[in-house]
């Protein structure tokens, strides 16, 4: 094999999900390569200035995927409501045992749907501002999921360390 086949050959492995420990950007992955987060987890706010999280679903087979997060409180939550496009929402949905990578550590985590109306309300600020949304000013009033329009799913992402 040529040097320039080689060279083209490693190029392309070093892009292939799998082979990377994780996502790349927007190209979904395996599993999570990194440190193993020792303890649990009660404060996620060492994240907050972060703007994505590598997600990993599916431990059987890891599929991994670069999204937005929120932390509000301290808690840590992602969006997985229903998107004809998403291959890993409906495999967080089957089975909520996930982990999460930030700043090359891996926490595991557990994700429990949220369905308080009140919980979902104080997500949605973080979730509009950091997905550069623009809420209604009604919405905006008591950040009512109906009045907002939200349709999609909200999880919480619980420490399993």
């Amino acid at each position: 094999m040529s040097k320039q086949n080689t060279l083209l050959l490693l190029m392309v492995l070093s892009f292939f999900p799998g082979c990377a420990g994780g996502p790349q950007g927007p190209i979904a992955g395996g599993r999570l390569v990194g440190l193993p987060a020792s303890g649990a987890i009660h404060d996620w706010n060492f994240a907050s200035p972060e703007e994505y999280v590598d997600l990993e679903v599916r431990g059987t087979d890891p599929y991994s995927v670069t999204i937005h997060y929120y932390v509000v409180d301290g808690a840590l939550y992602v969006e997985a409501g229903d998107n004809y496009w998403s291959r890993w929402r409906p495999m967080l949905w089957a089975d909520p045992i996930a982990r999460v990578r930030f700043d090359g550590r891996v926490y595991p985590v557990r994700a429990v749907e949220v369905t308080a109306p009140a919980e979902v309300a104080r997500v949605l600020p973080e979730f509009y501002k950091k997905d550069r949304d623009e809420p209604s000013a009604a919405c905006r009033v008591n950040w009512d999921p109906d009045v907002c329009a939200f349709k999609g799913r909200f999880y919480r992402l619980d420490s399993r360390g």
